[in-house]
């Protein structure tokens, strides 16, 4: 039987022909855009659309590879890069020399590598600035949709605290509060073009009313704690904005206020005695520093402190029995020691130095993201959901490559 090499190789152009046509680089961001959307919802599903998203990133980068294209990186971003190796670095050891190893080595690899990957398919995905604004505006809208579906739970059912689209009140406390000032900063800016910029206010209307419905007091002080950012950089934008602004926030305090059940809430913020979510944390902290001064350079292990201070250190004055220290940075130097204490504060630092462009929006948005997802870490342990840390990635990322879009 005779081969027919011409017949194969139109065979094969009619197989990889249309996949050669497939626009790799924006099925990555659209499945990277929905898996942020969705992961609070449901994690299964968002893991799945990360996992197409990393797929398909793969894919695009190769065929760009083999054209021959190179990548080019700023300085300033290839430095970030250097510095989070640092604060992989000084983690290492207290994942290599954890009471349980596997566990703490597998947990190093999900929290440095896995989870990474949303900041690197940002930063080297070939798509244009408008395609990544559309990414960031769609995230925004879904973050508003969920507020609404959280105030709307909340009179519905009359309950204390209302959950939205999804569970865990503490990751959307430390979710809103990196993604509440894109909204707001975007709107307030004097930038000449940004997609729906009326729509991002009512955005973030909705988003801090979903916030108010929770009842998740972090996320409360979270949005306040980026606000003097924004508005210092908003009066110089735009006065009038910045004074609407204010009076809305005033407004939205008074109602809180005028609430019973809003105003015990906000009240029990600083209550460390009959309030024991607050009181044991301080409790669960205190021994924390007993267990530092025992093992101080590399800890006991990722996600192995918790563990220790329940079996050896709780108090009777710890009346829930707190798995882990709800607090990132407390939690860092029990599990890390610290070494990774030391990383963690140094790349801190660095994300928010990075970001000091404030007359940029984005440069801005990149600012007040971290300072947020660093005040509601002082409530919970933030570094240890997927959920809320891609989150900060997402924002980082799309802060970065609009860096210069002034």
């Amino acid at each position: 039987m005779k081969f027919n090499n011409f017949a194969f190789v139109n065979l094969m152009e009619k197989i990889i022909g249309p996949i050669n046509r497939i626009k790799f680089n924006h099925l990555c961001l659209i499945m990277i855009t929905l898996a942020i959307c969705i992961q609070r919802l449901t994690i299964a599903v968002g893991n799945v659309f990360y996992a197409f998203a990393i797929i398909f990133f793969t894919i695009d980068t190769y065929h760009r590879y083999r054209s021959g294209e190179k990548l080019f990186l700023p300085i300033q971003i290839k430095r970030y890069f250097l510095i989070y190796v640092f604060f992989a670095l000084m983690v290492l050891p207290s994942a290599i020399f954890s009471l349980n190893t596997e566990y703490s080595f597998f947990k190093y690899i999900d929290y440095f590598v896995l989870r990474f990957f949303v900041l690197i398919i940002l930063i080297f995905l070939k798509v244009d600035n408008e395609a990544i604004k559309k990414a960031l505006f769609f995230f925004i809208v879904f973050m508003a949709i969920d507020g609404i579906a959280t105030l709307a739970e909340r009179f519905i059912t009359q309950a204390s605290r209302a959950q939205g689209l999804g569970d865990g009140w503490l990751r959307h406390a430390s979710i809103v509060a990196t993604v509440f000032p894109a909204s707001i900063i975007l709107w307030i800016s004097q930038k000449k073009y940004t997609l729906y910029k009326n729509w991002l206010f009512f955005c973030a209307v909705c988003i801090v009313l979903g916030a108010i419905a929770s009842g998740t007091r972090s996320s409360w002080v979270g949005i306040l704690a980026v606000m003097p950012f924004v508005l210092y950089q908003g009066a110089k934008w735009s006065p009038k904005k910045c004074f609407a602004l204010v009076a809305i926030f005033i407004c939205i305090t008074g109602t809180i206020v005028a609430t019973p059940q809003l105003q015990q809430r906000a009240a029990s913020i600083a209550n460390i005695t009959t309030d024991r979510s607050n009181g044991d944390r301080i409790e669960a902290w205190k021994s924390a520093t007993v267990m530092v001064r025992e093992k101080p350079i590399i800890g006991y292990g990722i996600l192995q402190g918790g563990k220790v201070y329940l079996q050896n250190y709780r108090t009777a004055a710890d009346t829930q029995g707190l798995g882990h220290f709800h607090n990132n940075y407390v939690q860092t130097v029990v599990d890390s020691g610290f070494m990774g204490f030391i990383g963690l504060i140094v790349f801190i630092i660095y994300s928010l130095w990075i970001f000091r462009r404030w007359n940029c929006p984005y440069s801005l948005i990149g600012f007040c993201a971290w300072i947020g997802f660093i005040v509601v870490g002082f409530f919970d342990y933030t570094l240890g959901m997927s959920a809320a840390v891609k989150t900060l990635w997402f924002i980082t990322g799309c802060s970065l490559r609009l860096y210069e879009d002034i």
